[in-house]
């Protein structure tokens, strides 16, 4: 079973940072030009005084999608652009407004703010997935857990009920001979006797075994045979005297059933780990009543009574 350690977090093929940093020129470049292109052709500034806010798409867009430098240098490539070519006097980099400055900071300070924010935004989705990938993992863990837990279980179930039965035929089976040969037919009688209880008892546990290896059977099969069998396992495998007293069976989901088939199922082993210890004034048990309420007017009662000692 694999063990429980750090989860990596997966990173991606990392490209080389002065690649980052060109693709981002870039992006700052090209956005720029055609900002400026578009307010050129159209001969909108100084028609609209507010068009260079335009350029505030581009630097939000960058800030939002490939972070503080290319957002910035977007900026400032806006600024420049449109003092160049837009602003009289052109083709100069003269800043006779005041308000051309105000631009330059409300643009820098777009691209910072944007920025920060949408990389704050980027480490909670990253740590988000890293939550989900987590969960994820525990709960197979978990799932492999159970399923080891369980093959476990069935295999000592299978030790101390069908390999003790077929060692007691094999014992038994060798009285039996023993017998024949020393022309002791009684005692032959006997031996066989305790042979057919024993596989009787071995087939009703693998009977048993393999319908909790198979759980679709409670689907085919119904609850009511379903704790039939484990009903014909406790009498065979611990000699008890059981009367089962069950309703016909209900309409209820699998996964209602099987919750009904479990709690059913410890209460039967409950009933013969008392029986056994039980001495000569309780060898005859009171009735077991198991009710599990599964929905607002529905119930479903299994009843084991009378159990005792042969």
């Amino acid at each position: 079973m694999k063990q429980i350690g750090q989860i990596p977090s997966p990173k991606g093929r990392a490209k080389p940072h002065w690649r980052r940093y060109v693709n981002d020129s870039l992006l700052a470049l090209g956005g720029g030009v055609l900002v400026t292109s578009l307010i050129a052709a159209g001969h909108l500034y100084p028609r609209i005084p507010t068009i260079s806010l335009v350029y505030l798409l581009v630097v939000v867009a960058l800030a939002s999608t490939r972070g503080l430098y290319a957002a910035s240098l977007a900026s400032l490539l806006a600024v420049l652009a449109f003092d160049y070519f837009l602003v009289p006097p052109l083709y100069t980099f003269v800043v006779s407004k005041f308000e051309d400055l105000l631009t330059l900071s409300v643009f820098l300070a777009t691209a910072v703010i944007t920025s920060q924010l949408a990389s704050a935004q980027r480490r909670s989705a990253e740590e988000a997935r890293g939550r989900e990938r987590e969960t994820r993992l525990l709960y197979e863990q978990a799932q492999e857990l159970a399923a080891l837990q369980e093959r476990q279980r069935l295999a000592r179930e299978l030790h101390d009920s069908v390999s003790q039965a077929l060692y007691g035929i094999s014992l038994w089976a060798h009285t039996v001979r023993e017998a024949l040969e020393s022309s002791e037919p009684e005692q032959a009688k006997a031996a066989i006797e305790d042979v057919l209880t024993l596989a009787e008892a071995g087939l009703a546990e693998m009977h048993a075994l393999i319908f909790e290896l198979r759980p679709e059977s409670l689907e085919t099969e119904g609850l009511v045979a379903a704790l039939t069998k484990q009903v014909e396992a406790l009498r065979a495998r611990y000699k008890l005297t059981v009367e089962a007293d069950l309703v016909d069976e209900p309409d209820l989901s699998l996964e209602k059933k099987e919750a009904l088939y479990r709690i059913a199922q410890e209460a039967l082993h409950n009933i013969v780990k008392h029986a056994r210890r039980s001495s000569s004034k309780c060898a005859t048990m009171g009735k077991v009543l198991i009710q599990q309420v599964l929905s607002q007017d529905t119930s479903v009662c299994a009843q084991c009574g009378s159990v005792s000692q042969r």
